[in-house]
């Protein structure tokens, strides 16, 4: 599936200023955005031309190691009819264990979206060490460890399960991690694409939890922005009918 021309953002303007709850701000492209607004209007009015500020804030954990900065995404016309680009609005906060990497200011109790590159994801289902290319990791391996990481990863699911907005977004497609699928321990490649196959199969159909699987990292983040847009969009489509 192919990427929209829409979603590649140019620099950002002079005049764009970014700013992030803790610290100073600055000009930097891609950074975290955290200025408060009352309404879409002044969100619009506080942005260089051809930006908006998210009406929303997005909550990425602390212990996500490598977050999505969200560039080059445009508004849906529902949010800004000129459908600029989105300037967005992020805050680093613990979201506490099995609540995803991504969440929103708000709503963490019921959206939660869990990131997983292509290594990460075969390391959870085989239950390797989190980082088999040091030494002293790969020395510590045993079959508990292997339990731990997939235990901890379904209790995980079962967590996020309980939530309206959830999902695990792959930065890689399914054929990418069996077909990059590794020798580790006594499997060949082929059976660790199997084990990983077969496991993924296991928990989708255990778990009311969406698996995605994007082609690339990009298209990853861009999935888990929109995902959390269209949530926030249905929360205050709701949030009006109960006012009405």
């Amino acid at each position: 599936m192919a990427r929209r021309a829409m979603e590649i953002r140019p620099a950002m303007p002079s005049g764009g200023k970014s700013t992030t709850i803790g610290s100073k701000p600055h000009e930097q492209h891609g950074c975290e955005i955290m200025a408060a607004a009352s309404s879409t209007s002044r969100i619009i009015e506080e942005a260089a031309p051809g930006y908006i500020y998210t009406p929303f804030v997005i909550l990425i954990d602390t212990a996500e190691k490598s977050p999505f900065a969200f560039d080059g995404i445009r508004a849906r016309s529902f949010i800004d009819k000129d459908q600029n680009l989105y300037v967005p609005r992020t805050e680093r906060r613990w979201l506490g264990i099995g609540a995803g990497d991504y969440s929103l200011a708000g709503f963490e109790r019921f959206c939660g979206i869990e990131r997983k590159s292509l290594v990460d994801l075969q390391g959870t289902l085989l239950g390797w060490p989190i980082d088999i290319s040091e030494q002293a990791a790969v020395a510590e391996w045993d079959s508990r460890r292997q339990v731990h990481r997939r235990a901890r990863f379904k209790r995980e699911l079962a967590r996020l399960a309980r939530m309206q907005c959830k999902a695990v977004v792959v930065e890689a497609t399914l054929g990418q991690c069996l077909e990059m699928a590794p020798c580790w321990g006594v499997r060949s490649e082929a059976a660790n694409a199997k084990y990983i196959y077969s496991t993924a199969l296991a928990w989708i159909e255990e778990f009311p939890v969406s698996w995605i699987f994007c082609d690339d990292r990009q298209m990853a983040a861009v999935t888990t922005f929109r995902l959390l847009e269209k949530f926030w969009a249905r929360m205050q489509k709701k949030k009006k009918r109960e006012a009405a």
